[in-house]
């Protein structure tokens, strides 16, 4: 039997950056591992990760590709044939360098399906592709004290992460893809306000290991 092929595709929360450290999480801490250890043999999880990876915004002031709209189409024609491709990105876009409202975040995730989309099924030959669009855990509250307090604009950026979630879903809605909140069963750890502690990543593999399974086998 084939393995089923599944992409992870997000920035360092996905990655695996440790909030504590500054380092990355192991193969048995970070979500993606965890979730390939919950699905088994049956499955192969890609990791596609990146620190300060963004949806459609360019930061010059980061090393390296980090816009998520310009890397997505050579990744996934890398990586065919797969079965599902997992999208958890926007949390970068909340820095105060963007400036952008919930509903322009979900723009930018819009016209990234756009592209996907039609790249999916007529480059690439899977137009079946499916697709989940899991919208970002929302900031902690502490985010004024974190590390990363000075790229983010505080309170503000608390309440327009806690608003993304209804706009990706009309995106997901759009485009006949799968939706997930990852809100609903993870928040960031107290070190910054923003990166999943150890217990957050393993939450986060539970409840997307289900959704996998309800997905792929219906």
């Amino acid at each position: 039997m084939e393995k089923k092929r599944i992409i992870c595709f997000g920035d360092s929360n996905t990655w695996g950056y440790n909030p504590v450290t500054g380092g990355r999480y192991d193969e048995n801490t970070r979500w993606p591992m965890r979730m390939q250890q919950i699905l088994g043999d049956e499955y192969q999880i890609i990791e596609e990760g990146q620190n300060g990876r963004t949806i459609s915004c360019e930061d010059p002031w980061e090393w390296g590709n980090k816009k998520g709209m310009d890397y997505v189409l050579p990744m996934v024609e890398s990586h065919v044939p797969f079965d599902m491709l997992i999208i958890m990105l926007g949390s970068n876009e909340l820095k105060k360098k963007f400036h952008l409202p919930a509903g322009d975040i979900a723009g930018g995730l819009q016209n990234m399906m756009m592209r996907l989309t039609g790249f999916l099924k007529y480059k690439c030959d899977q137009p079946d592709t499916k697709i989940l669009i899991v919208s970002p855990i929302h900031m902690g509250q502490g985010i004024e004290t974190s590390p990363f307090a000075e790229f983010f604009e505080g309170k503000a950026a608390v309440e327009n992460s806690k608003r993304m979630a209804r706009w990706y879903k009309l995106v997901a809605e759009q485009f006949g893809c799968e939706f997930f909140d990852a809100a609903l069963v993870a928040e960031p750890g107290e070190a910054d306000s923003i990166h999943l502690m150890e217990e957050g990543h393993l939450r986060l593999a539970e409840a997307l290991a289900e959704k996998v399974r309800e997905i792929i086998y219906g």
